[in-house]
């Protein structure tokens, strides 16, 4: 990462503008501004550092409530994740990579918007809300922004804008804690305003999804105090999603999506049944029409 002395330097003559973002960073692409060897090395530390952070030990639980878990959805999740961390799921190698290569992926996003002449700056601050704690990906052009690498499906979400009505993993609710969390910060001048800059992972697509978030940060603490509630109860709280139809035409019923991706599935429905499709695996908790696909007694990842 560059240093905002580097930065400064770089960037005299010049300002940009966080709605040129997308434009800027694909004429980089195109090598119509040639590429700058210190933003090049700073990356490469960057992601080697990544990479010795993912794959340098076995990757313990987080047992505390981080700035990113507090838009999960689902508040029985979270309590399991304070209290009983041991229930979880392992995770499976290409699960681990996955998460690897959505951080090389934000690490190279940010360098290509810094070659574009965009300043970015402020990443992977620490930030804190009221004790809870997390680390931002970046600031651009004075806006607070997160990094998504996304699929198609998801991508597309954030390029229409309808994030706010489709969010099944709460990406809006963390957002904007690290807009609420930056209010006195000097490095962010919109105080008001969080954006996603996602980059669909399958078709190379970039987009930059803004949102006003006046109303979530006049909210923010109350919000804060009643997920402290929660997972401070001795006991975790009803499910945040039920089973659903398998589809239109089947008797079976299977998880929720938001449930089918939780590491404390298991937890919540001991006799579920793991089908393995092509597409991916399906968690059945009612099955009266057998799938006639494998089935992974094994239960794991």
């Amino acid at each position: 990462m560059l240093t905002q002395e580097e930065i400064d330097d770089r960037d005299k003559g010049y300002s940009k503008s966080i709605d040129t973002l997308v434009e800027d960073m694909e004429e980089v692409i195109h090598g119509i501004h040639g590429w700058d060897k210190t933003i090049g090395d700073a990356m490469g530390q960057d992601i080697a550092s990544i990479i010795a952070s993912r794959f340098g030990e076995p990757q313990a639980p987080r047992t505390r409530l981080s700035m990113s878990a507090l838009g999960t959805p689902c508040h029985r999740k979270l309590w399991y994740k304070i209290n009983q961390s041991d229930s979880a799921i392992p995770l499976k190698a290409n699960a681990l990579l996955k998460f690897a290569y959505g951080d090389i992926i934000e690490e190279l996003a940010l360098s290509i918007a810094q070659q574009a002449g965009h300043t970015v700056v402020g990443q992977q601050d620490k930030m804190d809300a009221h004790g809870i704690k997390g680390s931002r990906d970046a600031v651009i052009d004075g806006m607070t922004v997160d990094v998504k690498s996304a699929s198609p499906y998801s991508f597309k979400k954030f390029k229409d804008g309808e994030l706010r009505d489709q969010d099944p993993f709460g990406y809006i609710s963390q957002l904007s804690s690290y807009v609420y969390a930056a209010k006195d910060d000097p490095l962010v001048t919109n105080k008001t305003h969080g954006a996603f800059l996602v980059i669909d992972k399958v078709n190379g697509h970039i987009c930059l999804d803004v949102y006003d978030f006046s109303k979530e940060i006049k909210t923010k603490e109350k919000e804060i105090k009643a997920i402290k509630e929660v997972v401070a109860s001795k006991a975790p709280p009803k499910k945040g999603f039920n089973p659903i139809p398998q589809s239109k035409t089947s008797p079976n019923m299977k998880l929720a999506m938001q449930c089918s991706y939780c590491e404390f599935k298991k937890a919540c429905y001991p006799t579920a049944r793991k089908f393995i499709y092509s597409t991916g695996p399906l968690y059945l908790t009612k099955v009266v029409t057998p799938p006639k696909v494998y089935e992974d007694e094994a239960w794991d990842e």
